[in-house]
């Protein structure tokens, strides 16, 4: 059996993204969504709501040992790095974790369905069809159905996600907590200390290539979902998993060439996602546009001339 091929490589399906991405339309739903996701970052510094950490001196903790440790007003993580001479403190109070669960409830419920509304907006331009602007963005509010559902999709694509990242970080940690309290001192650093400090990093690594790897597993549900907001959650994530079906590796390797962009985007905080988002986005969605026409057969990189996909004219 011939081995399934896009007819568009990944340069031209991230030019037609970069074509699409400063359509006023576009640019109009995206700046709606990336000026939210700015200020509720603003406001989530400004009213306490982050968990934060910092990195100190050992000798301010003396014999403390690391681990978890409770008080009255909250607790602290504490992890020794006796090699560096540095702890690394995560201390936590139980009024800021309720601010930080309480602020990302209410960011989720705002800016879940003004995402998939807006990537909605993305999908019309794709098809040439739909009613285009902000109103049909907010619409998502008003349709008990529709909001339900984008709540249920970003809530999976952000903690879900994020959780299993936190999970699969464990092994690694682990390896460098006994990196750090058995090697003291460089004058204790031996074979072992060497084998435990690359294997931490080895495994550091691979959660965070699991964690992009699986974000993007579940990524065309979003876009299922904002193309048929009709379907149920049932139909939208086992259409939306099958829509990447023969081109799932193919696909985790698209959205890895976008990786610098992510970059971009994690250090400004979000505000070059008005550029991010677009590009990123209409990208993944020409993508699996382009694997169901080849699994349709309807398209070969074999054909001398190929005509652009629909309703990118």
């Amino acid at each position: 059996m011939r081995k399934q091929r896009l007819a568009f490589s990944r340069r031209e399906l991230k030019m037609l993204a970069k074509r699409l991405m400063f359509h006023p339309i576009c640019m109009r739903v995206t700046l709606l969504l990336v000026g939210l996701q700015v200020a509720f970052v603003g406001l989530r510094y400004l009213l306490g709501a982050t968990l934060t950490y910092g990195v100190a001196s050992l000798a301010q903790y003396g014999d403390t040992v690391s681990g978890i440790y409770f008080n009255s007003e909250g607790f602290s993580i504490l992890f020794r790095m006796d090699l560096t001479q540095m702890v690394l403190a995560i201390p936590v109070t139980y009024a800021q974790l309720i601010r930080f669960v309480v602020f990302s409830v209410v960011v989720l419920l705002i800016l879940a369905p003004i995402r998939l509304g807006v990537m909605e907006q993305y999908w019309s331009m794709l098809r040439g069809s739909g009613e285009a602007g902000v109103r049909p963005v907010l619409r998502w509010f008003r349709q008990g159905g529709k909001f339900g559902k984008a709540v249920v999709v970003e809530l999976l694509l952000g903690a879900g996600v994020r959780l299993a990242g936190i999970l699969a970080t464990v092994p690694s940690l682990y390896l460098f907590y006994l990196f750090y309290t058995t090697t003291p001192s460089m004058a204790a650093y031996t074979t072992t200390s060497s084998l435990l400090q690359i294997g931490a990093t080895v495994l550091a690594i691979a959660a965070l290539v699991f964690t992009f790897w699986l974000h993007s597993i579940f990524l065309p549900v979003r876009y299922c979902l904002c193309a048929h907001p009709e379907y149920s959650l049932g139909q939208v994530f086992s259409r939306g998993l099958d829509s990447a079906k023969g081109f799932r590796g193919a696909f985790f390797g698209f959205r890895l060439s976008y990786i610098l962009w992510f970059l971009v985007s994690q250090v400004t905080y979000g505000a070059m996602d008005i550029f991010v988002t677009p590009y990123t986005s209409l990208g993944g969605m020409l993508f699996l546009q382009e694997a169901a026409r080849a699994r349709q057969g309807e398209a070969t990189p074999q054909q001398e001339e190929q005509d652009p996909p629909q309703g990118l004219e």
